[in-house]
């Protein structure tokens, strides 16, 4: 699965570059977006397995975002391949996710394939987000997109 999760941090850029092709774009990812799990209900709890990687996955999203919007990126928690993408296409990425402002919330919807799936609403637009980490405890997948309705 890390080759889809990998493509979809690749693409990341250019899909937040241009949200009307995110969609179309990420649809064409497999596994990237695509059927994720139902989100957790009062009556449906997490397994206590999962429940320290889906905080572990909110405390890295929350961070990166925040470092993201503070034009201060932290590439050591990334992988060096997604460290070096990420780097390459800062210019674009870091302002598109300042423009959204502030987060005002932010979800667990699920998980696919390893990597969980956050929607993150900010104080301009609804997303949702991809992170996974690899067997180094570095983030190797990461993506947003603009939140579809659900």
């Amino acid at each position: 699965m890390k080759t889809p999760i990998l493509a979809a941090a690749v693409m990341s850029a250019s899909l937040i570059a241009l949200p009307g092709a995110a969609q179309t774009a990420a649809a064409t990812l497999p596994d990237a977006f695509g059927g994720p799990s139902p989100a957790p209900t009062a009556s449906a709890a997490v397994p206590a397995a999962v429940a320290p990687d889906i905080a572990r996955s909110e405390q890295a999203l929350r961070a990166v975002i925040a470092s993201l919007q503070s034009e201060a990126i932290d590439y050591s928690v990334f992988s060096p391949n997604l460290a070096e993408q990420i780097r390459s296409r800062a210019a674009v990425f870091a302002p598109r996710v300042r423009q959204l402002g502030p987060v005002l919330a932010m979800e667990y919807r699920g998980q696919n394939d390893g990597a969980e799936l956050f929607r993150v609403v900010f104080e301009k637009q609804a997303t949702d987000w991809v992170i996974a980490f690899d067997g180094e405890n570095q983030i190797n997948a990461l993506l947003y997109r603009p939140a579809r309705g659900d």
